[in-house]
């Protein structure tokens, strides 16, 4: 068991809190974005209803940017950092309190960057999964833990589709990979920056209406 800290806002956030807090993690804080949190507009807040772990933990609403919670975040000493589908930039002071962990939407180095479950469809690629990778200072190019990949096809699928494969596949991942963590023998693999592809924040307009169909849907619309 690990002393965690949990930062996330979307609904996979809150499926994978919950799998951690099964797996009797201890979450000291569980940092979640406001209604006036900047980076979400037009994302929908979750019904927290529905995760029985957030009445058992303790919890902080961000309003304004992570990182001004950087001092309450060293007091409270974690081992691990999860950073889970937040979409505000960790600074240096943040990620030096202890290892950031982060799941990335592709099958990293390919898939760097923002939105990469719509940006797989738009891109025509024939496979993705999930990547568990260590948070440093560029955007998703930290060393790979794990990789778990799925069956879907993203090019006959959508993103609703898509995104539900990826919480599935982060339920599993979590659960093979936290015994490897708390022993501090989990793997870590630099990334080969040759193969590395990055996507870019979607423009809609550049892009066909049968792709656009497939991949603006839930979480993207």
């Amino acid at each position: 068991m690990s002393k965690i800290i949990i930062i996330g806002g979307i609904e996979s956030t809150y499926r994978n809190a919950q799998v951690l807090f099964e797996q009797g993690e201890e979450i000291s804080m569980f940092f979640t974005r406001g209604s006036n949190s900047p980076g979400w507009e037009g994302v929908d807040l979750v019904n927290e209803s529905q995760f029985p772990f957030i009445q058992k933990v303790p919890k902080t609403i961000v309003n304004g940017n992570i990182n001004e919670h950087v001092d309450l975040i060293y007091d409270l000493k974690p081992n691990y950092i999860w950073s889970l589908g937040w979409q505000q930039v960790f600074k240096e002071k943040l990620l030096s309190i202890c290892p950031v962990l982060g799941i990335h939407e592709s099958l990293l180095p390919e898939g760097a960057g923002p939105v990469p479950i719509a940006n797989t469809i738009l891109h025509d690629q024939f496979q993705t999964g999930i990547t568990l990778f260590q948070l440093d200072k560029g955007v998703d190019t930290g060393q790979i833990i794990w990789q778990l990949r799925g069956l879907l096809d993203p090019r006959k699928t959508t993103s609703t589709e898509l995104y539900n494969q990826a919480m599935l596949l982060s339920e599993d991942l979590i659960k093979v990979v936290l015994p490897f963590l708390n022993n501090n023998s989990a793997p870590r693999i630099a990334q080969s920056m040759e193969l590395r592809t990055l996507y870019k924040k979607i423009d809609w307009d550049e892009w066909s209406e049968e792709k656009v169909s497939r991949a603006k849907t839930y979480p993207y619309i």
